[in-house]
């Protein structure tokens, strides 16, 4: 008997191969999209998740500047505080610290997602000080072998006689600023900056239109130096006497023969000091300070620096010694409002410079933005700003780097500047 073999037609074949086809296809373009899908669905969910925990921060960041916007502007303010924005909400916590500072935390929520700031005020005010020997319009004069270990810029002119040197840059504004007969870069590299250049031997490039007697020609690419503003301005100075004042006023000359803490105070009349005076606030004296010894901040300043203010002429005489609050970042301003040179005989000059420099220390800071500082000897000072900058020879002062900001405090409590912030 036969095996009888039944056949498919040939149609019903090919369909049966078309649905398998089909049906293998769908599955792969299934697997294709799952895998394309699932990493968009990833990254769309990590972006949301990352635009909410922005949000958070910038509404934390909302918190802490509305709290201290309202310090600062001496408006009403909680101890707590909430706010709510876009219909989420942030909480801030004032909180008042030792030495006068108050610390505002900040805490944002956006759909559980939270991020906290946290920012300190600080009773005081800040002075920049962006170079660590600055002139004004009188200028730099450095008489024989006298020098700068660092950068100088003047908005007056830099004029230099024999052997004097500047071991970094030299900047002098204007299109008439000049440097003269001066060594720049000496012993490094430094390179000058004026509109003429003249006698000078710079080791770096000398940016300059016109020059002649240099060891190289002008480089003529930049443009003239800007004159640059003084650190100090009258409003800080009338706040520090303010400040000086809130602690009462002693009228007539001052001596201080033996150890004595002082300040705030005003003293109407003149200031030596001949032992161990204690800064233990702003000292404004309406005639002139005489430094003949010691002088140190107390303790209580912590980072912050201390300040003597003078209408008249400040001498510090050789072998004083400055100590700090025994915290670094604490320095002494010494500041003279006159405008005293040598040159100027009679009262209330009488042939004194506005501030002259004995020997001191890099825990000082001299400052008289109208007068003359004078250097009669050797010094290092953290830095040094006046109208007219003048050394003696054989002189050379050291100072403690560029840009500084120094912190001052304020006996009135309602001067706050930001100490510090960041994320916690």
């Amino acid at each position: 008997m036969k095996n009888k073999i039944k056949y498919l037609p040939a149609n019903k074949q090919s369909g049966a191969a078309m649905l398998i086809s089909i049906i293998f296809f769908l599955f792969i373009s299934l697997a294709i999209i799952s895998g394309l899908v699932s990493p968009s669905i990833r990254e769309f969910k990590n972006a949301n998740q990352n635009l909410n925990s922005k949000k958070s921060f910038f509404l934390s960041e909302s918190g802490s500047e509305d709290a201290s916007y309202r310090i600062l502007k001496h408006k009403s303010v909680s101890a707590n505080e909430t706010i709510t924005l876009d219909s989420n909400s942030v909480t801030t916590v004032i909180t008042d610290l030792v030495n006068n500072i108050k610390q505002i935390v900040s805490h944002g929520d956006v759909f559980s997602f939270q991020r906290e700031t946290k920012l300190t005020l600080k009773n005081g005010r800040n002075i920049i000080f962006k170079h660590g020997t600055q002139a004004g319009q009188g200028g730099f004069v450095f008489q024989n072998n006298s020098h700068v270990n660092g950068n100088l810029y003047s908005n007056g002119d830099i004029i230099g006689s024999n052997g004097a040197y500047i071991t970094g840059n030299a900047y002098v504004a204007g299109n008439t600023g000049l440097i003269s007969n001066m060594r720049i870069g000496y012993n490094g590299t430094g390179d000058a900056h004026a509109h003429t250049i003249m006698n000078s031997t710079v080791t770096g490039t000398l940016y300059c239109k016109n020059g002649s007697g240099n060891n190289n020609p002008c480089n003529t690419v930049e443009s003239d130096p800007v004159a640059r503003d003084m650190p100090v301005t009258d409003l800080d100075i009338a706040t520090w006497e303010n400040d000086a004042i809130s602690g009462g006023t002693t009228y007539g000359n001052t001596i201080i023969s033996s150890p004595t803490s002082l300040g705030p105070t005003e003293i109407v009349g003149n200031l030596t000091v001949n032992s161990l005076l204690t800064i233990t606030g702003t000292i404004y004296v309406t005639g002139n300070i005489i430094i003949n010894s010691t002088v140190k901040l107390d303790t209580s300043y912590g980072a912050n620096s201390g300040i003597l203010i003078s209408d008249g002429y400040i001498i510090i005489n050789n072998g004083v010694v400055f100590k700090n609050s025994g915290t670094s970042g604490s320095y002494i301003l010494f500041l003279s409002k006159s405008i005293c040179d040598v040159s100027m005989l009679s009262s209330p000059c009488n042939g004194n410079n506005a501030i002259q420099v004995g020997n001191t220390s890099t825990i000082s800071i001299v400052s008289a933005q109208n007068g003359t500082v004078y250097f009669s000897n050797n010094a290092g000072v953290k830095k040094v700003v006046g109208n007219k900058i003048l050394l003696k020879n054989n002189v050379g002062i050291n100072y403690g780097g560029e840009m500084t900001n120094v912190d001052f405090t304020n006996e009135l409590p309602d001067s706050w500047m930001i100490g510090s912030w960041g994320e916690q």
